[in-house]
């Protein structure tokens, strides 16, 4: 436990340090246009070997440029904290498969539900459908340490998020209710998060697939639980 919390603690900190400075690339911006600008100018008056290399670091900058704007729309204002870290999580930890300390025996996922006052049906209730549990660890999500449990249809991964429920109330669009649940959604990134609260519960749905995967995800989770 004490290594679990450790390593959530390292993926905090790499949050702050990586998803939350204030994002300003407005200056690299003008400075890349103007050199792809002068080096596109001048590349008539070039040999073919130099020709290639600026053509090479045209290719760069335009992807830089696309990695700048991409970073600006998933730290926008608009999109709440906890569904960006909860995206930002699920890009690190399933798609990018980082190597982590995961919980794989049924009793141990048990005991970690237990411990931050998850019902330990919880888990198992989510297995009761098409998904199948995977691996679980314990992470933080805007400061505060959620279950992360991941579940596969036997085609894609996803990731579930699980807090005993607070005063808080999740943010977001609401799109449906299903089970009396109201359903929100938001699209941070490339990720779609779908969540819920249920009386004892905040459940959050991540998966990169499509909006309609984590809703459909999510429909299942509010009445499973």
């Amino acid at each position: 436990m004490q290594e679990l919390e450790r390593q959530a603690r390292l993926d905090a900190e790499l949050r702050e340090a990586v998803a939350w400075e204030p994002v300003d690339a407005g200056s690299v911006d003008r400075r890349v246009r103007e050199r792809i600008s002068a080096e596109a100018g001048g590349s008539a008056r070039m040999g073919p070997l130099r020709r290639r290399w600026v053509i090479a670091a045209i290719g760069a900058a335009a992807a830089l440029l696309i990695v700048a704007a991409g970073y600006r729309g998933l730290l926008g204002p608009r999109v709440a904290r906890v569904y960006a870290d909860a995206a930002l999580d699920h890009r690190l930890e399933v798609v990018q498969k980082a190597p982590r300390p995961w919980k794989v025996d049924p009793s141990e996922v048990a005991a970690m539900a237990e411990k931050q006052g998850i019902p330990v049906s919880a888990p198992v209730a989510l297995s009761s459908g098409p998904y199948r549990l995977e691996r679980a660890k314990l992470c933080f999500l805007d400061g505060r340490i959620f279950l992360h449990l991941v579940y596969s249809d036997g085609t894609q991964e996803f990731s579930v998020y699980l807090r005993q429920r607070g005063a808080e109330s999740l943010p977001g669009r609401a799109r449906e209710t299903d089970n009396s649940r109201v359903l929100r959604t938001s699209n941070p990134g490339g990720e779609h998060v779908a969540s819920f609260q249920t009386d004892r519960l905040t459940v959050m749905v991540v998966t990169d697939q499509s909006s309609d995967a984590a809703l459909h995800f999510a429909r299942f989770a509010a009445t499973a639980l």
